[in-house]
């Protein structure tokens, strides 16, 4: 009897133990849910998407001609450079992701005593962003899974004027403007005249590539002296990256304005036509049965740790009704929060998306 009633508390006290040992590892609750200094833990955040839009811009230092006010008596209704201004042209858009804290996904880890077995300990970013979790040990950061990019081009970077165009110096002594535009608009004649005849000599008197150089600097020749009643538009490229954080409720956001006499300003606040950034859900995740939000943020769990499985969305950047950049991204707040229990495990997250992508039994 003895000998029964031993073995009978010997396996209650192991079932004790073990219920102490599971309850007695951490509780896991929303962040805005936390009185500050009331509770001894830490707080983790899964990652957002973050999506980040390079403008690759031609920004020109536009510069009018001493003769502009012949350019219509002698060569008609011409575009006219007629002040001192700059102008910008978009000639391209890159777009890559960035992967940052998720305000919506942070959560607060109350730390137990964790009497007896092994402790749970946590590998964190410095950003905030959970990486790996396990029964004694971290995982080696190693195994760090490195966030989804694409190339770009440097936000700061901008190449050099191919050629800065100056005006030709014309021989002023003592003549009028009505005079030198009459000698510009003859010595115009003379190079058309030049490079006809040049074009009907090409296939008797020249190589093509001695063809070519010459008329190329016929051609300089009859920019530069045009320059004089059109302007001269000295160009040079710059990038400018404006950043949007999609949404669940707004799938098409407004993220900067763009102007030919201003360029590109982030936000709505600025001059010019808007660009628009849509992101429709592929709805990937919709058969998973997940949580509310609501659910999320009104529970605290014992010995769960919240996960991601993160969203597939076309993304589609457009200006004045024409679509600039269309791609499929991962994007992970459109997804869905899942729990996972840690009893005497090791798990490892994609800081890019915060899915679980190593998941280990001890």
């Amino acid at each position: 009897m003895n000998r029964i009633f031993t073995k009978i508390a010997f396996a209650l006290l192991l079932s004790t133990l073990a219920f102490s040992q599971l309850q007695a590892q951490f509780t896991t609750a929303f962040a805005k849910n936390v009185n500050p200094g009331q509770q001894s833990g830490f707080y983790y955040s899964l990652p957002q998407t973050m999506i980040q839009l390079d403008f690759v811009l031609e920004e020109a230092d536009c510069e009018p001609g001493p003769l502009a006010n012949y350019a219509s008596t002698y060569f008609g209704e011409v575009e006219v450079i007629e002040y001192a201004a700059k102008s910008y042209k978009i000639l391209d858009v890159k777009m890559k992701t960035v992967a940052t804290p998720d305000p919506h996904a942070t959560f607060f880890v109350t730390v137990g005593s964790a009497r007896g077995g092994n402790k749970a300990v946590f590998d964190i970013l410095p950003n905030g962003i959970i990486r790996s979790v396990g029964s004694g040990a971290a995982l080696s950061s190693e195994s760090e899974s490195q966030p989804e990019t694409m190339n770009t081009i440097s936000a700061d970077g901008s190449s050099s004027i191919a050629r800065k165009r100056g005006f030709v110096k014309l021989m002023t002594s003592g003549k009028t403007d009505a005079q030198l535009a009459r000698e510009a608009a003859d010595k115009i004649a003379e190079i058309r005249k030049a490079k006809m005849n040049l074009l009907g000599f090409y296939e008797t008197a020249y190589l093509p590539e001695t063809f070519k150089e010459m008329y190329a600097k016929l051609e300089t020749m009859e920019e530069d002296y045009m320059s004089l009643f059109l302007g001269n538009r000295n160009a040079r490229t710059i990038v400018k990256s404006v950043y949007v954080i999609p949404s669940k409720d707004v799938t098409t956001q407004t993220v900067a304005k763009f102007s030919e006499r201003e360029g590109i300003s982030a936000g709505t606040s600025g001059s010019g036509s808007p660009i628009t950034v849509q992101t429709l859900s592929l709805n990937g995740t919709a058969a998973i049965n997940a949580p509310s939000q609501s659910a999320v943020e009104s529970m605290s769990y014992e010995n769960r740790l919240f996960y991601r499985v993160p969203e597939t969305a076309n993304v589609k950047v457009s200006f004045k009704n024409e679509v600039l950049l269309e791609e499929r991204l991962t994007v992970n707040q459109l997804g869905v929060l899942l729990m996972v229990p840690f009893t005497n495990t090791m798990m490892e997250f994609d800081t890019s998306t915060g899915q679980i992508i190593n998941f280990k039994m001890q």
